[in-house]
This record gives C-alpha cells, structure tokens and sequence, in this order.
C-alpha cells in the first residue's frame, strides 16, 4: 500500500511539468540568488560615496581621488558640506567624506576628515571610516607619523634641531613613497584623529530609522504572502469548474478577477495598516501625522500585491504549482527588494536588479515619508510605479484567464 501511495505521487508530480520544474529547478536557484544577497557586506560592501573637499589643496585633492579609486566604491564629487548632507540623507549616496581641513600635526584640532552617514543606513558609514582610515594608513602614511610625533612632542619635550630636521626629512620621504615604511606605520592614521565620524538622524532618535524601515519591509513581505495565498482561489476554482459557472454571470471573467483584486487589495490595506498602528503605538512612527501620504502608498502596495498574485495564479494550471510559485517569488522579489535585508548591504548589480520589484519601491517610499519626511511629491514616482503594476498585472490576468476559461 505504501509503494502504491508513493508510486501514485510521483507519476502526479512527473506529469505536472511546472510543479516538477518548481520542485527541482527553483530550489538551487533559490540558493543562488539568496547567497549573492546575504553575501555582501562587511568590507566587500560596494558603496555610493560622496566626497566634498572645503579645502582643494594638493594634499586632499589626492586624498578625495584616492578615495574614487578605492575598489568597490563609486564617488560623486559634491561642492561642500550642505550638499553632501542633502545626498545622504536623501539616500542618493550611502555615505559622504567632508574634508573640512589640511590634515596636520595639530593634536588639538577636530578631526579634519569627517564620515557622515545616515542613522538608517549607520553600517554603511562604519565600513567607509574603516576604509579611509586605512586608505590613509597605506597612501598617506605621513600623516599618521606627524601626529604620533607631535605627541611624543608634548609628552617627552620638544625635540632637538637635529631630531626635528630627521623627523621632517622621514615625513618628506615617506610623503614620496608611501609605502617605504608601510609596516611600521599600520594603524597611525586610525589612532591620531584624522578621520571622525558624524550620523544623521534630523533631532529624531537614531532607531527610529530602523523601525520605520522595517514596517515598511515587513508590511510589502506579507502583503505579497496573502495576495499570492488568497489568489491561489482562482486556481482552485477554475480546476472545479466553479469559473465556468460564474463566467454565466454580467461581466464574465474580468469581473471575477476584479472582485479578486479588489478584496485582495482591501485585506492588505488592512495589514498594513495594523503593522503600521503597532509601529506608531509602540515606537512612535508618526502614523497620524502622515496618514494621507501613507495611506496612498500602502493602497499601491495593496494593490501591486494583489495584482501579482493574480497573475501568478493565472499562469498556473495546478493549486500545487501555484503554491510552490509563489513562495518562491514572494522570496526572491522580498530578498532582492530588500525586506530581508537593507539593500545598501547587497552588491550593485543586485541593488539595482532590486527596482525591478514593488518591495524596493514601496519600502523606499516609506522610509522617505516616515525617516527621510520627503514632500508628497517625491513619493509620487513610487505611487505610480505600484499603481501601474497593479494595473498591467490585473489586466494580463483577467485576460489570461479568459483564454483559459476559454480552451476548457
């Protein structure tokens, strides 16, 4: 009985074609893609930098090209402090280089190199301080020199003419060739305070950013879950002939579909609007002073959710199939748009990959009303991204569906 149990099984599995491929083809790929994403990071972490150089002399010059030829990271060269601010907290870069003066042996100055980064996106910041403290350790090991020699200076008493006139003559040869000394200097840079680090957060608590970016991934991911489940009916229906009867009715499949979309898009407004209560009444996400623009964007993510599962469960001829599909695309599309995880954090072809799904786009949208507080007007590329997805994916599944209504 077990052998026939299973042997029953396996020739439903073999005949589906599209569960079989699901089953057997997905998975790897699945793998693939999850380990590219969550295989960035750390010191790997390709970076949009913003350099603003107050200064121009020789010196930083060279230090803001050294930084453009950094690998892994891209640079913009921006006039001063206030644009560079402007792009980060923007999120038009990941993070900025202000050099605010010529680094020097002045123990009693600030830092003449500051990061500054965004409170939402403080990795990013973290990981180009370690990078130019030892871009400066390794291209200009002079600098780090002069620091620890002013303090030996200051500690132990002035030098003697002869020890000063060795120590400038050390400088001016390590300045020439940086790596004449490279061993003995590793670490001078970072220890002498020429490289500081300053977050953005706008007079709002730095965590803020986090809860407001995760309500937002969280609030896409299970908006895609219960489209795709709840589509899954229209599966279930047109295998038991219940289409067929229902096609009888005024207005014939593209009704039924609608109706579809339309309850789909009702329930994960209200989803969204529950993750979005707790996140106002626990954390303090302003829910009620922005609601209008929220409510905009959480109805296009409704309906884009709603939309896809729709078409997703049009093109599969089984409840098994469809199952199967659209977990695995609700996780791609959740991996690579970034409710699993910031896309900052993800390699560059794959952050850009990312627009390509609604969740990069409504999580985006979020983030700039609640963290970044953008006007209505720079939220309205993503409402129409969502919108016309919603639409393009309703519309190609009433009509996927007519035909197949059609062929039965």
């Amino acid at each position: 009985m077990i052998a026939t149990v299973f042997r029953i099984m396996a020739l439903s599995l073999w005949r589906d074609r599209g569960a079989l491929v699901l089953a057997f083809v997905l998975p790897p790929l699945m793998f693939f893609v999850f380990a590219e994403v969550f295989s960035g990071g750390g010191d790997d972490l390709e970076l949009v930098v913003a350099v603003a150089d107050e200064v121009g002399s020789p010196r930083t010059s060279r230090i803001a090209e050294a930084v453009a030829a950094l690998e892994g990271v891209e640079a913009r060269t921006l006039p001063g402090r206030a644009a560079l601010v402007e792009a980060v907290r923007g999120a038009e870069v990941d993070a900025g280089i202000w050099i605010r003066a010529e680094p020097g042996d002045d123990l009693d100055a600030e830092p003449p190199l500051v990061v500054v980064g965004d409170s939402g996106r403080a990795l990013a910041a973290a990981v180009l301080s370690g990078r130019l403290q030892d871009l400066l350790q390794r291209g200009f090991p002079e600098l780090g020199v002069a620091r620890a020699a002013a303090l030996v200076d200051v500690l132990a008493g002035p030098y003697s003419a002869e020890q000063r006139e060795a120590i400038d003559e050390t400088l001016r040869a390590l300045e020439e060739e940086p790596g004449a000394l490279d061993g003995d200097v590793d670490g001078a840079a970072g220890e002498t305070g020429l490289v500081a680090r300053e977050l953005l957060a706008g007079g709002r608590r730095a965590d803020d950013a986090g809860v407001s970016y995760y309500a937002g991934a969280v609030a896409i991911l299970f908006l895609l879950f219960a489209a795709m489940q709840g589509a899954v009916t229209l599966t279930e229906e047109r295998s038991s002939g219940i289409v067929d009867r229902l096609v009888a009715a005024p207005g014939g499949i593209p009704v039924i579909v609608l109706g579809k979309g339309l309850f789909l898009t009702v329930q994960g407004l209200l989803q969204a609007g529950l993750i979005f209560a707790c996140a106002w009444l626990v954390y303090g996400v302003d829910l009620p002073g922005r609601f209008g623009p929220w409510l905009v964007t959480a109805l296009a993510a409704a309906a884009a959710a709603a939309g896809l599962g729709l078409l997703l469960a049009s093109l599969s001829r089984s409840r098994q199939q469809a199952q199967t599909a659209s977990a695995f695309v609700v996780l791609i599309l959740s991996a690579i748009g970034g409710s699993m995880m910031p896309r900052f954090l993800m390699p560059g072809w794959l952050r850009e990959l990312g627009w390509l799904t609604p969740n990069a786009w409504a999580i985006d949208a979020w983030q700039g009303l609640f963290w970044r507080g953008e006007p209505v007007a720079e939220l309205v590329p993503a409402w129409l991204v969502l919108f016309a997805t919603a639409g393009v994916a309703i519309a190609a599944s009433a009509i996927l569906a007519a035909r197949t209504s059609n062929r039965a």
